[in-house]
């Protein structure tokens, strides 16, 4: 297979706040679209030290047929089950440091597949939009003017195999989780199912405790794929997905704390360039590190992390998500409810749903 990559958008500027969209090429065939967000922290710190929380919104439409939509913090969980790592992250909190971060736009069963891509000659007038709004500020955010964006596009050019479809992604219900009962989300009928993602983000606080036991019902009961504790899930994904890692640069002081990415079972500890830069990590909870170092330390040092759940998004994935005749199979039910039991209060609740579409 002959494939390319088309630089679609290039070191583009970036208004601090906007949505950006772009024409698709309009005979091409879409494996993914790799997205590369930089920007410049502020003049004194980006105690932040991250970007994807900004990113509010990641789709591919065309006209009002919405073929993909994210939210940044969903896409890079997506690309974590689905690709098995996070996308590619460079995180900094020092003065006029540089953050990067990327998203994948998957369009296939998996990275390289010749069979599932998007074909843009099957739709009128394929778009890339992109929306967020950059926390601007001296010490907990970037400087003004300073967001860059590309985007790569990789194509097929030769050698793929007969179309069959592609995965869409989509984002298909947000709420804020309360302290008890069940949330319902009335799930589409109209493709088979790769994969449901199901989030409960909160600072401070795992994935097993805002979300209970997450219940899939087919037909009011008449098939129930699953019915497990999020607990179990967690657990599950553990084993099947591995470790999520990230690695950031931090501000030298005498106590750094940073949220990062990885919300369930996480560890963490200091990596220093000299020894001048001596630190330890005190504390982990959830998400959150806490870090100790010397007063006069002033080498370049480095917090690691690895941990699961990234973004506290669970995966419920249907076979080994290459096999399409494993999936969740849509044809005949009348009705598929995912229940969502409740915990504790104050969860971003969210349903991604990865799906075949042909």
């Amino acid at each position: 297979m002959k494939t390319r990559e088309h630089l679609l958008v290039n070191a583009r500027t970036m208004a601090d706040s906007e949505t950006f969209t772009k024409d698709l090429p309009g005979s091409a065939k879409i494996m993914e679209l790799r997205i590369r967000i930089s920007a410049t922290n502020g003049a004194t710190s980006n105690t932040l030290a991250k970007l994807n929380g900004k990113v509010t919104k990641i789709e591919v439409v065309d006209g009002s047929d919405v073929l993909h939509s994210l939210s940044g913090q969903e896409e890079q969980a997506n690309n974590f089950y689905r690709h098995g790592s996070l996308p590619f992250q460079q995180l900094n909190s020092k003065a006029a440091g540089v953050c990067i971060e990327e998203f994948i736009v998957s369009f296939g069963r998996f990275r390289g597949d010749r069979e599932y891509y998007l074909d843009t000659t099957k739709w009128k007038n394929a778009q890339l939009a992109l929306t967020h709004a950059f926390t601007v500020s001296a010490t907990a955010g970037i400087a003004t003017g300073t967001g860059a964006l590309t985007v790569i596009a990789k194509l097929i050019e030769d050698g793929a195999l007969p179309y069959k479809g592609f995965i869409q992604s989509v984002e298909k219900k947000s709420w804020t989780t309360i302290a008890s009962g069940v949330e319902t989300t009335i799930l589409p009928r109209d493709f088979p199912y790769q994969s449901i993602l199901v989030g409960d983000l909160e600072t401070l606080i795992e994935p097993d405790v805002d979300l209970t036991n997450l219940k899939l019902i087919i037909d009011s009961g008449r098939w129930i794929p699953f019915d497990l504790s999020t607990a179990i899930i967690l657990a599950a994904n553990m084993e099947r997905y591995g470790h999520a890692k990230q690695r950031m640069n931090y501000l030298n002081d005498t106590a750094v704390t940073w949220l990062s990415d990885c919300y369930g079972r996480t560890s963490a500890w200091a990596g220093a360039a000299g020894i001048t830069g001596v630190g330890i990590v005190q504390t982990v909870i959830a998400e959150q590190v806490v870090l100790l170092m010397v007063t006069a330390g002033t080498s370049s040092c480095f917090i690691n992390v690895r941990g699961h759940a990234p973004h506290s998004f669970l995966c419920l994935p249907f076979g080994n998500g290459v096999e399409v005749d494993d999936y969740l199979q849509v044809q005949g039910t009348s009705l598929i409810e995912l229940e969502a039991t409740q915990g504790a209060a104050g969860g971003a609740g969210a349903v991604v749903v990865n799906q075949l579409r042909v």
